[in-house]
C-alpha cells in the first residue's frame, strides 16, 4: 500500500483514539489549517485562533495521527520531517487547568503535503524552458493513432514523455523555487497586504479594490468577467456577473488574469509585459531568476524600483506591477489632475486614515505609511498565491492514478501532434514569450492593442480548468472552445463574429445581437484584416495549419488541461479562505467585502 493511501486509510482511526482520551469536546476548533513545504524536512503549519480562546490554553499538532508538538501559538514548524516524504497534520484546541482528562476541540481540517526530495536545488528556477523539437506519437507509442494505444502501454508512453521534455527536473526547480518562497514570507506583511488588497481607499472615490477585480474565491484571483468593471460600479460591493458601470461596454479593455502563481513569473508582469526586467533574449536563460534592472511605463517608478529595492528582492517585479492599476482610469483612479501619477500615489497612501498605523507598524515595526511600503505589502500577498498541487504532477511523481486513461491520452496528444508543447512547454506551461495566434478581439481596445505585434504573453496553463474565460479579451468560455480555436485560427475567428459569439458570454447574454456587435466595434475588420496579412505571408498553406481536431481528441486535451488544477486553488478550500480578511469592514471601513449578483457573500 503505498504511503499516501496508508494514511487516508488509518487517518480517521487515529482521529477517533485522540477524540476517545477527552471526556467531552466542547472546546471550539481550530480553523483553518494550512499547511506548506519549506524544505526537504521542513513543513510550516498555520491555522486560525477560533474567536472564542477564553478558555484554551494551546494548540496540540499531530502529523499522521501522532501528536509530535503543542504550542500556545497559530503557527508551528515542524523540522523534524523526512525529505521527499508526504505527511498529513491536523490540530486540535485543548483547555486550561490541570485535569488529566482535558479537554480537546474537534479536529481541525487535515493538510496533507510532500516534502522537498532534496535540499541541493538552489530554488532560482521556475520550471519555465523552451523545448526544440515536438516529441512524436509514433515515437513515444509505435503507432500515429492515439486511439490505437491499448489502456495498459498508456503510462510507458507517458514514461517517455516524461522524460522527453525533462519534466521531474522541471518539477522539482518549481518545487524548490516555491519552496525559497516561502521560506521568505513574512506573515505581518501578508496579513497588512491582504487588507490593503480588499481595500477600496486605494482607489480614487473608494469605490474599487484590487479584489473588485481579483477575488481570490472566484477563478484562482480573477473576476470571471470577459472585460473587468472598475471604477464606477453601480454597486461596488459586487464582484464578478453583475458587476456593472451601467455602460453597455466596458470601459477596462481587457481581461483580468488571475493572481494564482504570479509570484512564478521571473520576467515580466501584465498581459503587454508592460513590466518587465530590462534584459536581451540572449542575456536571459528562460525560467531563471535574474537581477537585471526593471523596465515600467514610467521613468519615475523605474527609477524608484532600480534605487530602493535591491535587484536580489524576490518580490521586485510584483512591487513594480501594484504601482499601475491604481493609476489606471477604468480600474482605480485618474492621476491626470496631479503633477504626476507618482505624486497621485503618495496622495492615496497619504489618504490612510489613523486607522492603518497598527497595521503598518506590526508590518514595519513603525507607522511610517508611503507607496513603497504599499507595494511591497501587495506584492508580499499576492506572492502568498502559490497553488501547483495538481493530478498531473502527482503523476509525474509516480503516483499513477492521479490521470485516468482520458487524462493520460489528453497529455499524450498535447506534447505530441497537436503541437500545444510548441509554446505551452515545461511545468509552467509557458517560455514568458509573446503569443502567435491571434484572439478575436472586443471592447474598447478591440483595435490596435498591441496583436499585431503578438504583444501579449503565452499564459501559464496551471489551474486553467478554473480561470474562464479565456483570453486578454475573455472571449472564450470553455477550454473546449480554445482547442477548436487552435485547431483552425482562421475558421475560428470568422466564426467567432459571424456567429456573434460575443452574446454567448455569460457578461453579454442579456444584450441583442446588434448590442454584441456594438462591443466588437471595430475588431472585427482589424482582427480579419490582421490574419488575412499574416496568412498572406506564411508559407505554410491553409490545409497545412489546420489541425483537424476530432471530437474525441478535443475532449482528451480538455480533459487533461483540467488536471492541472490544483485543488487548493479552488473556492472554498482553507487556502482560499485564508486569503480572504474578516468580513468586518476593515481598518477603516472601506474594505471590500464582496457579493455576487444576488447579495450573497463571496
Amino acid at each position: 500500500m503505498k504511503p499516501r493511501q496508508f494514511w487516508r486509510w488509518l487517518l480517521p482511526l487515529c482521529l477517533c483514539s485522540a477524540l476517545a482520551q477527552a471526556d467531552t469536546n466542547t472546546l471550539p476548533t481550530p480553523q483553518q489549517l494550512t499547511a506548506k513545504v519549506h524544505s526537504s524536512n521542513q513543513v510550516a503549519l498555520t491555522w486560525q485562533a477560533p474567536e472564542d480562546t477564553s478558555n484554551i490554553k494551546g494548540y496540540r499538532i499531530y502529523r499522521d495521527g501522532k501528536r509530535i508538538a503543542r504550542t500556545t501559538l497559530t503557527f508551528y514548524q515542524d523540522n523534524s520531517a523526512m525529505a521527499g516524504t508526504e505527511y498529513s497534520y491536523f490540530v486540535q484546541a485543548f483547555a486550561k487547568g490541570r485535569d488529566k482528562n482535558k479537554l480537546i476541540s474537534d479536529p481541525s481540517n487535515t493538510e496533507t503535503v510532500t516534502t522537498l526530495s532534496t535540499d541541493s536545488n538552489d530554488g532560482m528556477r521556475n520550471g519555465s524552458v523552451i523545448n526544440i523539437g515536438i516529441a512524436r506519437l509514433v515515437d513515444l507509442c509505435g503507432t500515429n493513432d492515439l486511439n490505437a494505444v491499448p489502456d495498459d502501454q498508456l503510462d510507458t508512453c507517458m514514461d517517455k514523455v516524461i522524460a522527453h521534455y525533462e519534466l521531474q527536473q522541471g518539477l522539482e526547480d518549481m518545487q524548490a523555487y516555491v519552496a525559497r518562497y516561502r521560506r521568505q514570507e513574512d506573515p505581518q506583511l501578508i496579513a497588512l497586504g491582504k487588507r490593503l488588497f480588499f481595500s477600496k481607499a486605494l482607489s480614487q472615490d473608494y469605490d474599487t479594490s484590487c479584489a473588485s477585480c481579483h477575488h481570490p474565491a472566484q477563478g484562482c484571483g480573477s473576476d470571471g468577467l470577459s472585460l473587468s468593471i472598475g471604477v464606477n460600479a453601480e454597486n461596488p460591493d459586487v464582484m464578478g456577473l453583475g458587476r456593472t458601470d451601467g455602460s453597455m461596454i466596458p470601459s477596462v479593455g481587457r481581461s483580468s488574469p488571475q493572481i494564482c502563481n504570479t509570484a512564478l513569473w521571473v520576467n515580466s508582469m501584465f498581459w503587454d509585459q508592460r513590466v518587465k526586467l530590462r534584459q536581451s533574449n540572449r542575456e536571459s536563460e528562460v525560467g531563471l531568476v535574474s537581477t537585471a534592472p526593471i523596465m515600467t511605463p514610467e521613468d519615475e517608478v523605474t527609477r524608484l524600483m532600480n534605487s530602493q529595492v535591491a535587484n536580489t528582492d524576490p518580490l521586485r517585479l510584483l512591487m513594480a506591477q501594484a504601482h499601475f492599476p491604481v493609476t489606471a482610469a477604468a480600474e482605480m483612479g485618474d492621476p491626470s489632475s496631479f503633477e504626476s501619477p507618482q505624486v497621485y500615489r503618495e496622495f492615496i497612501a497619504s489618504r490612510l486614515s489613523d486607522e492603518w498605523k497598527s497595521h503598518f507598524s506590526a508590518a514595519y515595526g513603525d507607522e511610517q505609511v508611503n507607496f513603497l511600503r504599499i507595494a511591497r505589502a501587495l506584492a508580499a500577498y499576492q506572492a502568498s498565491f502559490l497553488f501547483i498541487d495538481n493530478p498531473f504532477f502527482n503523476y509525474i511523481e509516480g503516483d499513477l492514478a492521479g490521470l485516468n486513461n482520458t487524462e493520460k491520452r489528453g497529455a499524450l496528444l498535447f506534447y505530441t501532434s497537436a503541437g500545444c508543447a510548441n509554446c505551452h512547454d515545461g511545468v509552467m506551461f509557458t517560455p514568458e514569450k509573446t503569443r502567435g495566434p491571434l484572439y478575436p478581439q472586443i471592447g474598447p481596445n478591440a483595435v490596435a492593442d498591441g496583436n499585431a505585434k503578438n504583444q501579449f504573453r503565452m499564459p501559464s496553463l496551471l489551474n486553467v480548468g478554473i480561470t474562464a474565460p479565456y483570453g486578454d479579451k475573455g472571449v472564450f468560455q470553455t477550454l473546449e472552445r480554445v482547442i477548436e480555436h487552435y485547431n483552425d485560427v482562421t475558421g475560428s475567428l470568422e466564426s467567432f463574429y459571424h456567429n456573434v459569439e460575443t452574446c454567448q458570454l455569460p457578461q453579454f447574454q442579456h444584450l441583442t445581437t446588434d448590442q454584441c456587435r456594438q462591443i466588437v466595434g471595430g475588431g472585427e475588420d482589424f482582427v480579419l484584416t490582421l490574419n488575412a496579412q499574416n496568412r498572406a505571408i506564411s508559407d505554410r498553406g491553409d490545409e497545412a495549419i489546420i489541425k483537424h481536431f476530432t471530437s474525441d481528441e478535443i475532449h482528451y486535451l480538455a480533459t487533461f488541461l483540467r488536471s492541472l488544477t490544483d485543488p487548493n486553488a479552488v473556492a472554498g478550500s482553507n487556502a482560499i479562505e485564508v486569503l480572504v480578511p474578516p468580513r468586518d469592514g476593515g481598518p477603516d471601513g472601506h474594505q471590500f467585502d464582496a457579493i455576487d449578483k444576488n447579495g450573497n457573500s463571496l
